[in-house]
């Protein structure tokens, strides 16, 4: 006896559904002890067949004589097998909602699988520079780069190009995410082979302590603690002897940019934010007082830091690694207090990194931060008056990819007042996207969406921080 699932009979969870899209029109396929099993061949019409209703209930019948088979061993067995399936969808249900962490987790690496593919078929010209602008539009652009790559050694072919874009000065800068960080010989191998020559590239990392720390005690670096927990335990000044020693460690290593201080205000419902402690608090004051220490800990050692999500990541309640995130109805002007009140310390951070947020009421368009002119120019530069650089957070997010491609994300970027682009190139690979991205900006500039001059006065602070960056440190 074949048991079947009849499509119209059971609303199966998207795998199944992908699986059914595949079998034959009126059954999906056998259910046996392994699993699921190739279509079965058509039988003959004395065959009966179990259906697992919608509500989970089996009903079997034989085209002969429809007789109930309700109180057969097989009946009790498809019934287990619907209470399976009920709680499969429920769990699948769950994957996919709001935190979607599992499946997301899985589709992103065969969408990195997928692009690392395709994008190889350009490599040959990207090694050989084959389609690489030599104009001075195109060294500049190159500076206002920060490109991720594939591998966690030296031996990936997608570092060893990167590592050869950033030498001939196609890139001005490289971050690594946790992909990237192998063993301490293979990382101190990776930032050798990006420090090899004379282009002097910023190298940032993700070191807030806690949850967000891509380097382990394995690399020659002590856990920090996450913000939330350093405020409750230790004083400012001690919070900046920890994260001087901290940042000892990093340079030590040769990385001269941390993605940090987290600014954000604390609510322990947020669940990219408050629940992993990423914040310092509720206490805007508190909240610059300890970032401060941050920076000013890790400026010490000659590390740099980006501030980040303007302009406040802490009360929204999704995460916009995932998708856009509006936070309109949360966002009060309280979420700005603790970058103004850090600008005007003694120890203002070298960067400042947007966040993908939107804010209805100060950007009516729609568009995330990031990409937002009103946001990026009005607010953070002329309203509260930041000087410094401004980077955005990675671009090939899926809260910017949702919403448009790439060469729109980053000439938009550039046009609302950033300086810095980040792009992790990991979902999409693409050997030849420095080449691309200055097509893109001088395509950008002959309609008239950006000036030179944006590029130029984004060079210069680039340039400014990069000075800062390897000062003694060649």
């Amino acid at each position: 006896m074949g048991i079947s699932l009849r499509r119209n009979s059971y609303s199966a969870p998207p795998i199944l559904r992908a699986m059914m899209s595949r079998s034959s029109p009126g059954r999906m396929g056998i259910i046996s002890g392994r699993g699921m099993s190739r279509p079965s061949p058509r039988r003959s019409s004395a065959t009966s067949t179990a259906i697992i209703t919608e509500e989970g209930r089996c009903e079997a019948t034989s085209p002969d004589t429809g007789a109930s088979l309700r109180s057969s061993g097989l009946i009790m067995a498809a019934r287990r097998i619907a209470t399976a399936m009920k709680q499969l969808h429920k769990t699948t249900n769950r994957a996919i909602g709001a935190p979607r962490t599992s499946l997301r987790r899985l589709w992103r690496a065969v969408r990195a699988v997928r692009g690392f593919g395709r994008g190889m078929l350009d490599y040959p010209a990207a090694w050989f520079g084959l389609f690489r602008p030599r104009d001075e539009l195109a060294a500049a652009v190159a500076e206002l780069l920060v490109v991720g790559f594939y591998g966690a050694n030296a031996r990936s072919p997608s570092a060893r190009l990167l590592a050869r874009q950033v030498q001939r000065g196609q890139v001005g800068g490289v971050f690594f995410v946790t992909q990237n960080i192998g063993t301490i010989d293979e990382l101190a191998d990776l930032i050798r082979l990006f420090r090899a020559g004379d282009n002097q590239p910023l190298i940032a990392i993700d070191h807030e302590g806690g949850v967000v720390q891509r380097l382990t005690p394995a690399h020659g670096v002590r856990r920090l603690p996450a913000a939330r927990t350093v405020a409750e335990t230790l004083s400012p000044t001690e919070a900046r002897q920890l994260y001087a020693k901290a940042g000892r460690e990093l340079a030590a290593l040769g990385f001269n940019i941390n993605l940090g201080p987290v600014l954000d205000v604390d609510d322990p419902e947020n669940p990219v934010i408050g629940r992993p402690k990423r914040s310092y608090g509720t206490d805007p004051e508190r909240i610059a007082a300890y970032a401060e220490s941050f920076a000013s800990g890790f400026a010490s050692a000659g590390i740099l830091c980006a501030a980040k999500h303007f302009p406040g990541h802490g009360r929204s309640t999704s995460d916009s690694h995932s998708g856009v995130v509006d936070i309109s109805a949360r966002w009060t002007e309280a979420e700005l207090e603790p970058f103004s009140r850090l600008f005007v310390s003694p120890h203002v951070p070298a960067i400042v990194m947007t966040g993908h947020l939107c804010l209805e009421h100060l950007a009516p368009d729609g568009r995330p931060a990031t990409v937002s002119a009103p946001i990026v120019t009005d607010l953070l530069r002329q309203k509260l008056g930041y000087r410094g650089v401004v980077m955005t957070d990675d671009v090939d997010m899926d809260a910017i990819r949702h919403l448009m491609s790439r060469r729109e994300a980053v000439v938009q970027a550039l046009a609302a007042g950033n300086d810095l682009i980040m792009i992790k190139n990991l979902f999409g690979y693409d050997p030849l996207l420095p080449d691309r991205a200055v097509r893109w900006v001088r395509k950008a500039i002959a309609q008239g969406v950006l000036t030179e001059a944006q590029i130029t006065a984004a060079v210069a602070r680039v340039r400014a921080i990069r000075r800062q960056a390897w000062q003694d440190r060649a």
